[in-house]
């Protein structure tokens, strides 16, 4: 099984040569920790930089804030960045946002003593197989649906179950079992993928301190009047469709 996430190296010599899985929506990510100080807070802020860029910080314990940077970028370097050496990577982030405002400058500090550092572009995984032979990609390595899906977890959970049914219901036939598992799961993948909007992601990082402006007087305006909660309570559906997990049976003895 080749659950080695968005980049997965088992995919790449699964797939024919010169195919590309990668669906790019053109935003760029990075993550680390710093120290934190006493206004960290627990709950998630959010600042808007001109040139589609925002940094996010949160505080998950007493000593360290996740900081992240997330820019909108459609280039070649953007791209390649991530494959690059992490001081490379650093550099990159740091030259994209040391103008940014706000907390930038302690960040960027952080960055280089932080014992953790990842960055990724933002992509969907989309390929006409997930499996060869005896070997299938589940998770992020078949259909990684992007963070903005809300779906990461979910989408690997439920693949795990189909996957799991399908070899359950098919012990001695892994063929058909592996064949099934790309039938049953599809639709369920191709619903959640398909609700991801770039146009609607490029909205929320706006390039202007002017759109900035106007954007956050419109969210602010929307949860005056509650409409996060109105629309929740309206939801009628799943994430998902109308697709049900299917009933799995249970273990064949390998007695």
């Amino acid at each position: 099984m080749g659950a080695d996430g968005q980049g997965s190296r088992i995919r790449r010599a699964l797939l024919p040569q010169g195919s590309d899985p990668y669906w790019r929506v053109g935003i760029h990510m990075a993550y680390w920790f710093v120290p934190r100080i006493a206004s960290d807070s627990t709950i998630r802020d959010t600042y808007m930089a001109p040139g589609g860029r925002q940094i996010m910080r949160r505080s998950h314990n007493a000593t360290e804030t996740q900081v992240y940077f997330v820019m909108r970028e459609e280039s070649e370097e953007a791209s390649a960045i991530h494959r690059a050496p992490v001081e490379r990577r650093q550099e990159f982030w740091a030259s994209r946002f040391r103008d940014a405002g706000w907390q930038t400058e302690r960040f960027i500090e952080g960055m280089k003593t932080s014992p953790f550092f990842y960055s990724q572009e933002i992509v969907q995984i989309r390929t006409d197989t997930w499996s060869k032979g005896r070997v299938v990609l589940p998770g992020d390595a078949a259909h990684c649906a992007s963070p903005y899906s809300g779906m990461g977890i979910s989408g690997a959970l439920v693949g795990a179950h189909v996957l799991a049914g399908e070899i359950n219901r098919h012990p001695g036939d892994l063929p058909t079992a592996l064949a099934n598992y790309d039938r049953v799961l599809r639709p369920f993948v191709n619903e959640i993928q398909g609700e991801v909007n770039p146009r609607l992601l490029r909205l929320g990082m706006p390039m202007t301190q002017h759109a900035i402006d106007v954007f956050q007087a419109a969210t602010a305006l929307a949860c005056f009047l509650h409409i996060p909660d109105l629309a929740a309570r309206l939801s009628k559906e799943d994430r998902g469709g109308n697709w049900q997990l299917p009933q799995n049976p249970a273990p064949t003895s390998a007695a």
